[in-house]
């Protein structure tokens, strides 16, 4: 896979600069909290094909590694509780990563102010698995725009704790378009600053997705920047360095209110390449 430059990549968001994140167009945020390794430290955002209806999926991953890092497994239950203005979202993930396992844990709430205006809030911890955060928290803030409320802007501000001396901060800025059916186009610019070092890595991502609620949702993702660090064991770091990764994901309903989720993905980086799938079955009530 080609690398990218910073230059590359800062030019790459001014070209696309147009859509990006957020929520579902009714104020909803199913975004879960990724394994959190690489780019995946800062805040989880992308909004497209989220569940409009309460909700439970279980599911399970597995990722081939390069240059003898192993593999990754995975199995977790995600559930969506909508009441009144708040739709409540919990997730529990156990992953092994790089000879090492444990569990994750989180809980948020989106909650919808007015018409125009929803934020939300997510906080994790974990058991086990250097390579989980001892605190993970994400907060979102966004505003609907046009008359169809069909552009969404979005900031957001994240704090990633990792279980020794590293620390990561993480800024969002981003926006969401809803065209005419069946379109969501979306991009975000993540502004991240490690410690130990203060080290500065910008990232982003670009995402489109095609298709209607109850029937199918297919999505392309495409994410490149910097990384500021990486644990790769209890007491190894990779830093500073480029990475890319792309994805793609098909949601699809077999019946009224079940269905299959399927997502497949490919990171770079200077050290390693990952390649592999998830599959989840959802059930909505």
């Amino acid at each position: 896979m080609m690398k990218l430059s910073l230059r590359s990549y800062f030019a790459g968001l001014i070209v696309l600069l147009h859509f990006t994140l957020s929520l579902a167009a009714h104020g909803q945020d199913q975004s879960s909290p990724a394994q959190p390794t690489g780019k995946e430290q800062t805040l989880s955002t992308e909004s497209s094909a989220r569940p409009l209806s309460n909700q439970m999926e279980v599911g399970g991953s597995y990722f081939r590694l390069t240059n003898g890092y192993g593999y990754w497994s995975s199995g977790y239950t995600r559930a969506v509780y909508q009441a009144g203005n708040n739709v409540w979202t919990g997730e529990l993930n156990g992953q092994r990563e790089f000879g090492d396992a444990g569990v994750y844990f989180a809980a948020g709430d989106t909650h919808t102010f007015s018409e125009n205006w929803y934020g939300s809030v997510t906080i994790g911890t974990s058991a086990g698995g250097f390579f989980w955060p001892r605190f993970r928290s994400d907060s979102f803030l966004s505003k609907k725009w046009l008359t169809r409320k069909q552009w969404i802007t979005t900031i957001g501000y994240g704090y990633f704790g990792a279980k020794d001396s590293h620390r990561n901060n993480s800024f969002f800025l981003g926006s969401t378009y809803y065209f005419a059916k069946p379109w969501i186009v979306e991009e975000g610019l993540y502004l991240n600053v490690s410690h130990p070092g203060a080290v500065f890595a910008p990232s982003g991502f670009v995402a489109v997705t095609h298709g209607t609620n109850k029937h199918q949702y297919f999505t392309a993702h495409v994410g490149f920047g910097e990384e500021g660090y990486q644990l790769i064991g209890p007491a190894a770091t990779l830093a500073k360095f480029e990475s890319q990764d792309v994805s793609i994901t098909c949601r699809k309903w077999l019946g009224v209110n079940w269905g299959l989720n399927f997502n497949a993905n490919y990171y770079h980086n200077a050290f390693y390449t990952r390649a592999g799938s998830s599959l989840g079955i959802f059930k909505e009530f």
